[in-house]
């Protein structure tokens, strides 16, 4: 393990350094690198680049005097070049959780990064830090009243926000729901503009749909004028909006848009809900085909000419770009937005969508073959008044050259 990988920006990064000295106090086992066996630690000791050392016991490590000054040494190593030189974090522990004489030297290094810290879980399984932080998060707010769980900060910045637009109403009570959301498929009106749904349906109004945490606030004891809160809970810098196959159903009797089946596309034919999907963007429809059936996996060289490009949309295609934003942000919730290190707690209301939705400039970017221009790929950049997006059309799979996904990113500005 990496100091790193506790750090972004200088910043802690998802409580992992805190996470590490609470499992030291409470005695968990860290894995060792390189299938080396297991670790209780017993000691830390920080040694500094002008050749200072300080040493905790896991004794020390129960008071948050001591918890919070190690807390420190490790933000200074992280922000003075990490483990160079002198610098080093040494560890003292048992090797046998059964013997505690049975003692080892070790260095931060030598850990494995688990899924306590981002790495792999049991079977080498990856951990899904989205889904990750929406499970503790609502942990934490189920332990609301003993200040427990894994983010109990966060649950009193969320509290206090909604708190204080909601004056006179607290909180009451946390339901989970994230597993339970309904899907949000791409869908078209007729031969018309493109949509993001809620549920199937055709609206904006979306907190129910996408809601992962939904709490309950209200007036004190009795008072009733309870009020369902929405929470879509979101983890890292950069948010997804949509992730849709472009190919369509296997069955040609299921309903569902067939933006670009493989065999149109190699036959040099774009569908008409295709076209109409590209010309939101301003795509060129004979350099997007070019992109998928000109591209050699060898060559480094772009596939077509003059692949990075501007373009002024204007008119329906503008219109049409900007609803389909406007469906995906949708409104009637709460943002709760964890980079790891920072949490933005914000109101997404009608104004607050319009806003998102409404783009800054008619200039909009396009990469065929990405921005090295030989990609399997086309991106489509452009800037609202509250984010930046990032959208695709692409193959997702190593073995197929044409597209068979189209997703957008965005980012808060």
């Amino acid at each position: 393990m990496k100091l790193s990988d506790f750090y972004r920006n200088g910043k802690r990064y998802d409580n992992r350094p805190e996470t590490f000295v609470k499992r030291i106090v409470d005695g968990g086992i860290f894995e060792l690198d390189d299938d080396n066996g297991f670790l209780e630690i017993f000691e830390v000791t920080v040694y500094f680049k002008n050749g200072t050392e300080q040493k905790y016991t896991k004794d020390q490590l129960k008071l948050d005097k001591w918890a919070n000054a190690l807390l420190t040494d490790l933000d200074t190593l992280a922000n003075s070049g990490g483990l160079r030189g002198k610098a080093q974090i040494e560890l003292w522990g048992s090797m046998k959780d059964w013997d505690s004489k049975f003692t080892y030297d070790w260095v931060f290094k030598d850990l494995k990064k688990t899924d306590h810290f981002g790495g792999r879980g049991a079977g080498g399984k990856k951990v899904n830090m989205g889904e990750k932080y929406e499970q503790d998060l609502a942990k934490s707010f189920y332990a609301y009243a003993d200040g427990d769980g894994p983010y109990p900060k966060h649950v009193e910045q969320i509290l206090k926000a909604i708190c204080k637009a909601k004056a006179g109403k607290c909180f009451k009570s946390a339901e989970h729901v994230g597993g339970k959301n309904s899907p949000r498929p791409i869908q078209q009106r007729g031969s018309g503009a493109f949509y993001i749904s809620a549920g199937g349906a055709d609206k904006k109004d979306i907190g129910a749909t996408l809601t992962d945490i939904t709490l309950t606030v209200g007036k004190p004891g009795r008072g009733g004028g309870n009020e369902k809160i929405y929470l879509s809970v979101k983890f890292g810098d950069t948010l997804s909006f949509f992730n849709i196959g472009v190919r369509g159903p296997k069955s040609d009797n299921a309903e569902g848009l067939r933006l670009f089946p493989k065999a149109k596309l190699e036959s040099n034919e774009i569908p008409d809900e295709g076209k109409r999907y590209l010309d939101m963007f301003n795509i060129d429809h004979g350099k997007f085909l070019d992109v998928f059936s000109k591209y050699d996996k060898e060559s480094k060289t772009p596939t077509v000419a003059e692949h990075r490009t501007s373009h002024q949309i204007t008119g329906q295609a503008k219109s049409d770009l900007e609803d389909l934003c406007a469906s995906g942000v949708g409104y009637g919730y709460w943002m709760v937005h964890y980079t790891g290190t920072d949490l933005h707690v914000y109101e997404v209301t009608k104004s607050y969508m319009k806003s998102a939705s409404t783009l800054t400039s008619d200039t909009i970017g396009i990469d065929y073959g990405g921005a090295g221009g030989a990609g399997k790929r086309i991106d489509i950049n452009f800037q609202t008044k509250e984010y930046d997006f990032k959208f695709n059309i692409r193959s997702k799979s190593g073995g197929e050259t044409y597209p068979t996904h189209s997703n957008g990113d965005y980012f808060k500005r």
